[in-house]
């Protein structure tokens, strides 16, 4: 190429750059609206959606009450079915009412053993006081009994002597209204460990009594003190019962 071809091609126009514009785009994105809510009639659609879930839910809490209502009553009607007959029943009345009346036959008889014994325990308390004043007493009587022993015979007469008798009677009726009597005790009588106390001994056998020493007691039949005797061999089948004698004979002077 010459120089004057290449002027030549400076001098001619540049080349056109062509541009395309999407002008519909443009004019599209230009005329849009900025983003907008929700529509009212979508709000409404989600609002329907929400209340037919909640009615749903309602219905299943329904069915679920109604499973549970036939479920109670089949429970109630299986509990009818299990209650026992009116013959068992009265069954069960009858051996309840057989336990209160053995439980109240027991405590009576409770009650009466506790009463019996405590009049018994009493009873025992009474008599024993009785027995301890007896005993006290018998003392005097004994006095008495030995002051009479040593009085002279032609002292018996004198009114004073018969006045001191007369109250060793009343200590003596005393000592009978509370049970109270004198323990037969005769020479010639076989020792009996019971009612006789052995303070002296003749020979080498003790077997029979020779002399009482000091009269005995019995309280209620119950000795209360033993006779205190001396004791000696057992005296011949035909002494035995005029010694007898003699000492009921000597008693009776006595009195």
């Amino acid at each position: 190429m010459t120089r004057a071809d290449s002027g030549a091609a400076a001098d001619a126009d540049p080349p056109l750059e062509v541009k395309v514009t999407d002008r519909r785009s443009a004019a599209l994105d230009a005329d849009d609206p900025p983003p907008q809510p929700p529509a009212a009639a979508e709000v409404a659609a989600v609002d329907a959606d929400a209340a037919a879930a909640a009615a749903d839910a309602a219905a299943a809490d329904a069915v679920a009450d109604t499973a549970a209502g036939d479920a109670g009553n089949a429970a109630g009607d299986a509990d009818n079915d299990a209650e026992p007959s009116l013959q068992e029943q009265l069954q069960r009345l009858e051996r309840r009412h057989q336990d209160v009346l053995n439980r109240l036959t027991r405590a009576q008889a409770d009650f009466a053993n506790y009463r019996r014994r405590t009049q018994d325990q009493a009873s025992d308390a009474a008599q024993a006081a009785d027995r301890a004043f007896a005993l006290e007493l018998l003392r005097v009587v004994d006095a008495f009994e030995r002051a009479f022993a040593a009085l002279p015979a032609q002292l018996h007469a004198l009114t004073w002597v018969e006045g001191i008798l007369l109250v060793y009677q009343q200590v003596g009726g005393v000592l009978g209204s509370k049970g109270v009597e004198p323990i037969a005790c005769n020479p010639g009588d076989a020792i009996d460990v019971e009612v006789h106390e052995v303070v002296m001994t003749e020979g080498d056998a003790a077997a029979a009594v020779v002399e009482e020493v000091q009269r005995g007691y019995r309280m209620h039949g119950r000795v209360i003190r033993p006779a205190l005797v001396r004791a000696g061999p057992a005296p011949p089948d035909d002494e035995a019962p005029a010694e007898a004698d003699d000492h009921t004979a000597a008693d009776g002077e006595a009195a």
